[in-house]
């Protein structure tokens, strides 16, 4: 009997809170909001705090590290500096993927336009910086590359981080698409590997 009582206050309290929280008649503004909780090792700035979104607007010789003053580009050196950063200072070793929203995995990455009343594709390359080594080209979505991190500290204070750069650079000049306005994402994923 007692816990068929208390199972109606719990029912009872479910349904008031619930018929409290309704949405108001008149508003000025909306939140949407969502939340990504990184794992334990993500892409962060200088001290650590995870960057999980950029916006990145290619315009012609956009970068001075794209391979052509010609192509559309732009690098994330002249926006953000960033780390791959893991928490944990035993994570050294991780793999970078960087996908492309709108292609299969193994397809050239590719902005999309639809100007003119058709769509129209621009292709480009992700090339990742890092000091002391070759630009690395991700040329295709699902494309991966490992990194060493360099360990910070010690015990649960310390962490792990290497610096780098991306440049994206469309695969031809600029004067070879349409005009329009493209756009598209890609996402980058960082994993720890054995």
């Amino acid at each position: 009997m007692k816990i068929k009582h208390l199972a109606l206050v719990v029912a009872g309290l479910a349904f008031s809170s619930a018929a409290l929280a309704t949405k108001p008649a008149n508003y000025d503004m909306r939140f949407n909001i969502s939340a990504e909780v990184p794992d334990s090792v993500l892409i962060t700035d200088p001290e650590g705090n995870p960057i999980t979104e950029l916006d990145i607007r290619l315009t012609p010789a956009g970068s001075s590290h794209a391979g052509s003053t010609q192509s559309m580009s732009a690098d994330t050196q002249s926006i953000q500096s960033l780390r791959l950063w893991s928490n944990k200072i035993t994570d050294t070793k991780v793999k970078l993927t960087l996908d492309d929203n709108d292609v299969a995995t193994g397809s050239a990455f590719a902005l999309t336009s639809n100007a003119g009343g058709q769509l129209n594709k621009m292709n480009f390359k992700v090339s990742a910086l890092e000091t002391g080594a070759a630009k690395y080209d991700f040329v295709n979505s699902g494309d991966n590359k490992d990194y060493t991190l360099t360990t910070v500290g010690a015990g649960d204070t310390g962490h792990a981080e290497k610096e780098i750069a991306f440049v994206f650079e469309s695969t031809k000049a600029y004067t070879e698409y349409p005009a329009g306005g493209y756009s598209g994402v890609v996402y980058a994923n960082v994993t720890v590997t054995p």
